[in-house]
């Protein structure tokens, strides 16, 4: 090729270019090497943008990554992969295999279906063409019809016997042209505990990258070609299709576009479904009657902490109760609401669970939630917000679990930082000495400054400006 015909090249056909040089793993600094020879970039850094357009651009389009330095061609990765399509009555009954959502992710998105071929196990290509089929589906809406694309097996199906609940053995000859061999297994030939063993596998290989994302999603069009790719036999005896493994993990769902935590919501799903009940684990009386002991402190103030101590049969509402006590918040006012965090992976990253909101009379949706029901250990951390309009933030860390003391009333406080004391800059400026209690937010915007005031002072000069008191 030219130089000419080279600097015409847009980067990602700069990328395709050399991928379809490469017929084995590479690391992403070679691949990135590379593309900036017959590509010259004028960024600051060169590398680190091609690093970035790889991730954000061709990441399950044209290559997966087998760890976070190694890439693999998607036509290589995919090349020879076998993946289980379990037959519906509809199916079996029609000698119909629907395209979607079956093929997805193995079917080259920009692949036109007609253009598919699709062979035996002797590669011989099967008499196939497209129809349509009409199918029932559960939308938020109830059950509603709907046409799908399928390939029209009618003539295999019967010289194989199909008949529903057997499984068709799908094996990707060719990713590129999109060629696909298709093998038969009788529903009383399949290999249970291989599948099982198999679907463990890449349930833990999509939860690890789900665990591992920044925001809590891993997008399909990435997430399925790369959790394949990095199977321990990927070319073996296939476990379940990757949507039923999904399905059948409680860690994991599935929205159509995305693989989310199984407890996220959408927020069509917010709005149409009450706000479902919070899991809660049995526990026995012995357990109920343990003291809780957490370390509370406001989120962006760590120095500023309380310990409470709470039974496991207690509620969030009578957790919300101390807290407020223990924070001097008012306690007839604004909602409070807790989350568990639940740490992802093996980084600092964690996700916030909803226990649900308690409101100043002690009811709501977390209120009769039971400490010990909550299945937490020690090191394991909350999340408690009061007011949801100021959005006051506090970390709660489970310290220990110990048995209940003789008389002794729980909730209750134990321990709480040594206060550091301010005085009063008013008091001060006339030279006497007094603790400030009080911050007036008024003078303080207004002088850029804190403004901090005692009793007295707010007394003879502030009554009318907008004033929080202070929590040492």
């Amino acid at each position: 090729m030219s130089d000419s015909t080279e600097q015409s090249l847009t980067r990602s056909q700069a990328v395709e270019k050399v991928l379809a040089q490469i017929d084995g793993p590479v690391t992403m600094d070679e691949i990135c090497r590379r593309v900036l020879t017959i590509w010259p970039s004028h960024a600051r850094n060169p590398l680190s943008a091609m690093r970035t357009h790889l991730r954000q651009d061709h990441a399950g389009r044209t290559l997966v990554f087998l760890d976070s330095k190694t890439i693999l061609p998607l036509p290589i990765a995919m090349r020879g992969v076998r993946f289980r399509i379990s037959l519906s009555r509809q199916e079996a009954n029609r000698g119909a295999l629907i395209i979607h959502p079956a093929f997805d992710y193995f079917l080259r998105h920009e692949l036109d279906p007609a253009a598919v071929r699709l062979l035996d196990q002797e590669d011989h290509p099967l008499p196939v063409h497209l129809i349509t089929v009409q199918e029932q589906v559960n939308t938020p809406f109830g059950r509603q019809k709907i046409e799908r694309a399928a390939f029209d097996l009618s003539l295999w199906f019967r010289t194989q016997r199909v008949r529903r609940h057997d499984s068709i053995l799908v094996t990707i000859t060719d990713w590129t042209n999109g060629a696909f061999r298709l093998e038969h297994e009788p529903a009383r030939h399949r290999r249970r505990e291989e599948i099982e063993q198999r679907d463990r596998e890449l349930a833990g290989l999509l939860f690890d990258m789900l665990e591992e994302s920044h925001r809590e999603v891993v997008y399909s069009l990435v997430a399925v070609p790369t959790a394949y790719a990095r199977l321990s036999d990927p070319r073996g005896y296939p476990g379940s299709h990757w949507i039923d493994v999904i399905g059948g993990d409680p860690r994991l769902r599935y929205d159509g576009w995305a693989i989310r935590y199984s407890d996220w919501r959408s927020p069509l799903e917010r709005m149409l479904y009450e706000e479902e009940p919070i899991p809660q684990a049995a526990f026995s009386p012995a357990h109920g009657q343990q003291v809780y002991r957490f370390k509370a402190g406001l989120w962006h103030r760590p120095g500023l902490w309380r310990t409470v101590e709470i039974q496991g049969e207690q509620t969030l509402a009578e957790f919300d109760a101390i807290l407020r006590q223990a924070f001097e918040h008012d306690a007839f006012d604004h909602l409070g609401g807790f989350w568990k965090l639940v740490r992802r992976g093996k980084g600092k990253r964690f996700r916030q669970v909803s226990l649900g909101h308690i409101d100043p009379f002690g009811g709501g949706s977390g209120s009769e939630v039971q400490i010990a029901s909550l299945g937490l250990e020690p090191g394991q951390d909350l999340k408690y917000v009061y007011d949801f309009g100021d959005w006051i933030e506090h970390r709660v860390t489970l310290e220990e679990i110990v048995e209940s003391e003789k008389r002794a009333k729980y909730p209750r406080i134990v321990a709480r930082n040594k206060p550091r004391y301010t005085d009063c800059q008013s008091c001060q400026d006339q030279g006497r000495k007094s603790r400030a209690t009080w911050v007036c937010i008024e003078c303080s915007n207004q002088q850029q400054r804190d403004v901090l005031l005692c009793e007295g002072c707010l007394v003879g000069g502030h009554e009318e400006h907008y004033t929080e008191q202070i929590l040492y």
